[in-house]
């Protein structure tokens, strides 16, 4: 695919190719680490928009990038130098630069068509589960929030994400209780209380039974595995 500047491109993992410039072109190529990304995006009403988003191949062409040119340059630009210098708080720096180039590209594909009339059943579910995924609801009452019956909502889980609404609520409580476990000084069971999980034993049987580990191995595996001070989370290259 051959691509005329200036452009912004967004190439979901996992993906096979080579970004190659033409002499002379000047431009920035970045790989982010996934839980770096999705603890940008957050978890706001738009979030759930922006997360179906990175799933897919984006570009934001001439047109789009044009008008905000100077925006996404001084982005890309401050995510070079908080990654090469690393002074405190770059990671949230980078974060802030990183949201803003994601959100442009959000607007590139129309994002006022995800909030019209027409946006599907599963775009509004994920929404709430976004805003509602702490607060213990079942698929039934998600079901009627969105005035749908619970197989319609099955059904469009599964045509549309090949998962089921179920699995769908459980993987957001899965990346919440991880981040937590990874970013937070919060116990095991802080994080299972935080996360609508009344009984700890209950909430290190649901965590061990989804990802193979307890809430507290992981914890101890994420912590052997982190990078040393002063090191990046991810890599960025001009």
């Amino acid at each position: 695919m051959e691509l005329m500047g200036p452009a912004v491109v967004w190439i979901p993992l996992p993906t096979n190719g080579v970004v190659r410039m033409d002499a002379g072109s000047s431009g920035f190529t970045f790989s982010a680490a996934e839980e770096f990304v999705w603890r940008t995006v957050g978890d706001s009403v738009l979030a759930a928009d922006m997360r179906a988003m990175m799933d897919q191949l984006v570009i934001a062409t001439a047109e789009d990038v044009l008008p905000v040119i100077d925006e996404l340059w001084t982005s890309f630009a401050g995510i070079v130098r908080e990654v090469r210098v690393q002074q405190p708080g770059a990671n949230a720096i980078t974060g802030f630069h990183l949201g803003v180039i994601l959100l442009h590209l959000w607007r590139s594909r129309g994002a006022a068509v995800a909030h019209g009339g027409g946006a599907t059943t599963i775009q509004r579910f994920r929404q709430l589960v976004e805003l509602h995924f702490r607060e213990g609801l079942g698929v039934e009452d998600y079901a009627r929030s969105l005035n749908v019956t619970r197989s319609h909502l099955h059904e469009a889980c599964m045509r549309l994400a090949g998962q089921t609404p179920l699995a769908i609520i459980h993987a957001r409580l899965i990346e919440e209780a991880r981040t937590r476990l990874e970013q937070t000084d919060m116990s095991v069971e802080q994080v299972g209380y935080s996360l609508g999980f009344r009984d700890p034993a209950y909430f290190n049987r649901f965590f061990r039974r989804l990802t193979g580990q307890t809430p507290g191995a992981f914890r101890k595996s994420a912590f052997a595995s982190a990078p040393a001070p002063g090191s990046a989370s991810f890599a960025a290259w001009p």
